[in-house]
């Protein structure tokens, strides 16, 4: 049968994400819509000084945008317009959603990117050291600083972090800047603080689960075994016991990527101005912008589904004994 089961699994689980996506999308599309404010009243505090009826303004946005419709009618108009690959019109920028989300994902996908890769090489490679020096004064220190990494609120160490290093230092600017290249030296300087922001606290749980995971692993009586063997240490570490610690800490890593992408992301983006998706986002929230919050939503449901899904098919190559079937 060879890898048909994983197939058949992939396939699977690619309809349950359909379908979880379609209810996190309805639940979505009431939650905002049941919002007493409306998108047209942005456009209010205005019209005051040109003399214009605010109502009769209200009704004529709302019209024009199919707000004036029942609620029924609005998801049924938005599921078909979904269908066919449109995302709708923003409100508040006056341009497709789609283009909006072409403009503005680069920056939220450098952001994680960047992040994750410094937490996991490092937190990884600290927790391995960790455990192999466990109860030295360097384990002590690395655990004592994880536990401080952990507990620390992104949007707490951003401003910290900019206090120090932009106003009192001013090693780096306060703000991010958008003029320039994605791919140049000084995008990636620009991008330091904003990388600590959002990999610092994935950077301390990677340390203390790896470190848990490889301690866990050295007590096994096939390190043991190995060791009889006249393995070098080297060997024994890398291929034998990290390769069976790493097993866990793939659901753990997949899990943070998931969370930073509905939380820490928008949060750091918010405190650098990093036009984003979350800051785009946020943006949208508060204008009642209500397609972009509904395509922002959308992106990131199927990217934490996605990531999901490639966790579980990692584990079938990590480990030949799981599978799905």
């Amino acid at each position: 049968m060879g890898k048909s089961w994983l197939r058949n699994y992939v396939i699977k689980r690619l309809i349950y994400s359909v379908i979880i996506a379609w209810g996190i999308l309805t639940i979505t599309f009431i939650l905002i819509r049941v919002n007493p404010s409306s998108p047209a009243d942005e456009y209010l505090a205005n019209l005051a000084a040109t003399g214009q009826d605010p109502v009769q303004v209200k009704a004529a946005i709302e019209a024009r945008y199919g707000l004036d419709k029942p609620i029924y009618e609005q998801y049924i108009d938005y599921m078909g317009n979904l269908l066919q690959g449109n995302l709708g019109w923003s409100f508040s920028t006056s341009m497709p959603v789609t283009e909006l989300i072409k403009k503005h994902w680069i920056y939220s996908f450098q952001l994680i990117l960047l992040s994750s890769l410094f937490a996991a090489f490092l937190g990884i490679l600290i927790g391995i050291y960790s455990a192999v020096k466990q109860y030295t004064k360097t384990d002590y220190a690395f655990t004592f600083f994880s536990f401080i990494g952990i507990s620390i609120p992104n949007f707490w160490l951003g401003v910290m972090l900019i206090l120090v290093f932009s106003v009192q230092l001013g090693i780096f600017k306060t703000y991010y800047d958008t003029t320039l290249s994605l791919f140049s030296i000084d995008n990636l300087k620009a991008l330091v603080l904003p990388v600590m922001t959002l990999g610092t606290g994935m950077l301390a749980g990677y340390v203390r689960y790896t470190r848990s995971n490889m301690l866990d692993n050295l007590r096994k009586t096939f390190v043991t075994t190995a060791r009889a063997k006249g393995l070098p240490e080297r060997t024994v570490i890398g291929k034998h016991v990290f390769r069976n610690a790493m097993l866990p800490l793939i659901t753990i890593i997949m899990f943070d990527l998931g969370s930073i992408v509905f939380g820490g992301a928008y949060i750091t983006e918010i405190v650098f101005n990093i036009p984003g998706l979350g800051q785009i986002s946020f943006n949208a929230i508060f204008a009642n912008d209500y397609p972009v919050v509904m395509a922002v939503t959308l992106i990131v449901t199927f990217m934490v589904l996605l990531v999901n899904l490639i966790s579980d098919i990692t584990y079938t190559y990590l480990d030949p004994r799981i599978r799905y079937d």
